[in-house]
């Protein structure tokens, strides 16, 4: 019910009010009423009333000087004016001070009924307003993880426009300086073969690894995945570090999280370390530096498969400052072919060609290290989608193509060529369909795997409907939306335990499973062994 208080210094006018107010159409109720300001202050913070009608000039505090004060402490109920003077000063101050209404001595039951009906009308717009923030809010907060990773990558790699720099603030860190590790997973036969399901889920290991082991270490950081087997590594130091100060204790931790992964998943990665940068407008410049490796322009730190970033001899020309951004290039070139299906690709690669004229002269032999590196970073992007470059390019041999690119000019028109092909395949068009919810559920599924995830739940957070949304996933990935729930619990249970630091059934409880027995049942069905069996 609506709550009504009056305050009046009359006591007949009080008592002519709660006998004209229609309370049960309304559906109001009066909960209380003062003789002057002061005591209807104390009135109004006790029983909070939904609507006010008070009086202006009343002894101790005036009705003006009561809402004034109401205002200042964020009351936001409503204010009906009952006086019997006409002034336009009070009227002017009580606009300012958001009065419902005004009205004249003596009111009619109509009139007062009319003006109680706004002023309800007026709260429950202001409340369905208010539903509809919140519920807004709550969707921005479920959706915040994933623009915040958005802005990470586009940050990382040079691609944030205007709006990206003015949301940047998102990020948080504005008092930190950075450094990019760059991290690639190499092909071998661990990886190379399997199905897009598994490479994800290996991918999601290496992260749940690097993780724990840089929040041991007290690291502050994002990791950030990139294109195929690329993943980018952003170190947060404070800002009067120097890089001399902390290289050493980074390469120390790299080197751990490269011999770690190799332990607990048989995969083999090597990293490189970019520079320091004070800001996030210079980060995509430590991420480059990072991946100089992929161009053999870095030098190996001992025997391990880490990569120390060296800054090579100036080359002298006048356009020696020009960048090239080839990760950059990279980024935008495979984002670009799965969203417009390589619309603005001849563009962007205009862009890099003109960079590369003006940084260096490429020589024939660098230019064959280019294009096999341009293949197979999107031949690993494109792995991910089922999409075999080999099967979609109409030359039996990459490097047979490549040894008839002799300038830069005809390296342009090849990689024009390449991404042509690529896009008009219809293959591509097919698979690339429902990328975006497919996308969103899996990193959903990621982050929550320690909760109840039903199909239900996840079909309203994509739009459409349960079946539709199991049918498009197994299409997409070729197994349930179920099982991949599952294995990613399963992953992150197996991780957990070669950690030895928990309990078995904190762990099941870590992802999800009260009963311990089905857990267990349902790990060895997916390992062969019991989690007591893979311990011992």
């Amino acid at each position: 019910m609506w709550k009504i208080a009056i305050i009046d210094d009359d006591r007949q006018v009080l008592k002519g009010m709660k006998q004209v107010i229609p309370w049960e159409e309304l559906n109001a109720e009066w909960v209380g009423e003062s003789l002057n300001g002061a005591r209807g202050l104390e009135l109004i913070r006790a029983k909070q009333p939904d609507i006010v009608i008070t009086d202006i000039y009343m002894p101790i505090i005036n009705g003006l000087k009561m809402i004034e004060i109401l205002r200042e402490e964020q009351y936001k109920g409503k204010f009906l004016i009952h006086s019997g003077y006409s002034d336009f000063e009070v009227a002017r101050k009580a606009l300012r001070l958001s009065v419902e209404d005004y009205l004249s001595k003596p009111v009619s039951r109509n009139t007062i009924r009319d003006a109680l009906l706004r002023a309800i009308a007026s709260i429950e717009s202001e409340k369905n307003v208010i539903l509809e923030q919140e519920k807004l809010r709550d969707q921005l907060m479920l959706y915040e993880p994933f623009v915040r990773k958005e802005l990470l990558k586009t940050a990382v790699t040079g691609m944030m426009g205007e709006t990206e720099k003015e949301a940047v603030q998102i990020l948080g860190y504005g008092d930190s300086s950075h450094m990019v590790i760059g991290l690639e997973i190499m092909r071998t036969s661990r990886i190379a073969g399997v199905k897009a399901s598994d490479r994800l889920l290996f991918r999601f290991a290496i992260q749940n690894i690097i993780q724990e082991i840089l929040e041991e270490e007290h690291y502050v950081f994002d990791y950030v995945e990139l294109h195929g087997y690329h993943a980018a590594l952003i170190l947060h130091f404070d800002k009067s570090s120097l890089y001399s100060d902390i290289i050493h204790q980074v390469k120390q931790s790299a080197c751990k999280l490269i011999d770690c992964i190799h332990q607990y998943l048989q995969i083999d990665v090597r990293m490189g370390v970019g520079g320091l940068k004070q800001s996030w407008a210079d980060i995509s410049d430590s991420m480059e530096e990072a991946f100089q490796f992929l161009t053999q322009e870095a030098a190996s730190v001992q025997a391990s498969s880490l990569y120390e970033y060296t800054k090579l001899s100036p080359v002298p020309s006048a356009h020696a400052a020009v960048k090239l951004k080839t990760m950059k290039f990279y980024q935008e070139l495979v984002e670009d072919i799965k969203q417009t299906q390589g619309k603005n690709a001849p563009k962007i690669i205009r862009h890099y060609i003109s960079a590369l004229k003006q940084s260096q002269h490429p020589q024939y032999g660098r230019l064959q290290l280019l294009g096999a590196q341009f293949w197979a970073i999107l031949s690993y992007a494109l792995n991910d989608e089922e999409i075999s470059l080999e099967a979609v390019s109409m030359e039996p041999s990459i490097e047979r193509e490549l040894s008839q690119v002799h300038t830069v000019d005809q390296y342009e028109s090849w990689l024009n060529g390449k991404i042509a092909q690529i896009c008009l395949n219809q293959q591509w068009h097919d698979n690339f369909k429902h990328k975006i919810a497919i996308d969103f559920i899996k990193q959903y599924i990621y982050e929550n795997y320690s909760k109840e995830i039903t199909i239900s739940d996840l079909a309203e957070k994509v739009f459409i409907s349960k079946n539709y949304l199991s049918q498009i996933f197994k299409d997409a990935t070729g197994e349930t939306i179920n099982n991949f729930i599952i294995r990613v619990k399963m992953e992150k249970a197996k991780g957990m335990l070669f950690e030895r630091k928990y309990k078995i059934y904190e762990i099941a409880a870590s992802v999800g499973y009260k009963n311990i027995p089905y857990f267990s049942t349902t790990f060895k069905k997916h390992f062969g062994v019991t989690p007591a069996e893979l311990i011992q």
